[in-house]
């Protein structure tokens, strides 16, 4: 009996001593880490793209939580926000302009040609009318449309880089609120999501495009062949495909970590619970602690998540308005067109129209996923708490 009670003494002391240093370590990490982010976190900051790096205030590369909160609550203001559209409306603007201008000149002059042909009674001169004039209109765009498709490939690729330098940040936070299951379920669906955005946005967007702007000149050289169907049919398919995959893949992200969110969460209050119980004391002490430590944990997990948000959507603005008004450009254009009776020529600029909308789609959607994951990720509750 002896033995057994020195055993269960000892035992008892073991217990006593871990539970003090498992204190005293997590109340040092409490009152001299709290509000440090994660190195992760810095060396997000030193590979996000130039054209985001540019448009942050300093204090997002400060080393005080505080500080980066405040910066971040100007970048998230109205006039913010609205300043930078307004800046990228301005600079985008010219260059609509300059695509509708070009386009409407060649339209007057096809217009002009296409009364002249009117008078020779010559099917044959009337079609190589067409066919030139055609062929004007997408001389005159083909520039432009490569310079676009180049800009949504950087996006793709500025944005993957960007994702990628923000999965070890969301992991380590995750971690440090007890979110460890969370942490491996979360990177692993973020990782997914980066493959989806590289192998179906950024590597089929470029040829899908160029498939529907090959389309578009077919049948606007040779109207008699009917390609319409073909081309819508490959966007919609496409726009379809594309939505369908990443609102799986956001239902599966959400699913896996609410699940292991609130299995992180059972474990972490089990085992408060029990050290409580066993030695009150030490229990309520390294409780207090941790609930002190999730608070600034989740504090962090804003600060992060809020950052990715804004990262990506100053990222995204500049190439959706750009696409935007040079969609708005095409679609004038076409008015134009209607308007002096260049059938064909509207056919075309509205067909050369229809691939930008692909265009914009792909890279809205892609930008809405890694937007909802990281939503995801500042909703999920800390282990701790």
């Amino acid at each position: 009996m002896k033995k057994i009670f020195f055993c269960v003494k000892g035992l008892a002391f073991l217990i006593l001593l871990f539970f003090a240093a498992l204190s005293l370590s997590v109340g040092a990490y409490a009152e001299d880490d709290i509000g440090a982010l994660p190195e992760e976190y810095y060396g997000m900051l030193e590979n996000i793209p130039d054209e985001v790096a540019d448009r942050l205030p300093d204090e997002m590369y400060s080393g005080d939580a505080e500080s980066i909160g405040e910066a971040l609550t100007e970048l998230t203001s109205s006039e913010y926000i609205f300043s930078l559209i307004s800046e990228l409306f301005g600079s985008g603007i010219g260059d609509a302009l300059g695509v509708a201008a070009r386009l409407c000149g060649i339209l007057l002059i096809s217009a002009v040609f296409a009364s002249f042909k009117k008078s020779l009674n010559s099917e044959a001169l009337s079609k190589a009318v067409g066919f030139c004039s055609s062929c004007a209109v997408f001389a005159a765009v083909i520039d432009m449309q490569y310079e676009q498709l180049s800009m949504v490939e950087g996006f793709f690729e500025r944005l993957n880089s960007l994702f990628l330098g923000m999965i070890p940040v969301t992991g380590a936070i995750y971690a440090m609120g007890g979110n460890i299951s969370t942490a491996a379920a979360g990177n692993t669906a973020m990782y997914t999501f980066l493959a989806v955005s590289e192998r179906i946005c950024a590597s089929t967007i470029i040829p899908i495009s160029c498939v529907c702007t090959a389309l578009a000149l077919c049948r606007g050289v040779a109207p008699e062949i009917n390609l319409q169907g073909i081309s819508s049919g490959i966007k919609k398919c496409y726009v379809f495909v594309l939505g369908m995959i990443m609102t799986i893949l956001t239902a599966l992200l959400a699913a896996q970590t609410t699940l292991t969110a609130a299995a992180d969460s059972t474990a972490a209050r089990a085992a408060k619970m029990v050290t409580s119980s066993m030695i009150p004391h030490v229990g309520g002490s390294v409780s207090d602690t941790l609930r002190t430590v999730a608070s600034s944990v989740q504090y962090m997990k804003g600060i992060v998540g809020v950052s990715g948000i804004i990262f990506i959507v100053i990222l995204l603005l500049p190439t959706l308005i750009s696409l935007i008004l040079t969609r708005f450009a095409f679609s004038f254009s076409g008015c134009v067109a209607d308007l002096l009776g260049c059938e064909g020529e509207s056919k075309l600029i509205g067909e050369l129209g229809q691939v930008y909308g692909c265009m914009i789609a792909a890279v809205a959607m892609s930008s809405v996923m890694f937007i909802l994951a990281l939503n995801i990720f500042i909703k999920t509750t800390v282990a701790l708490l």
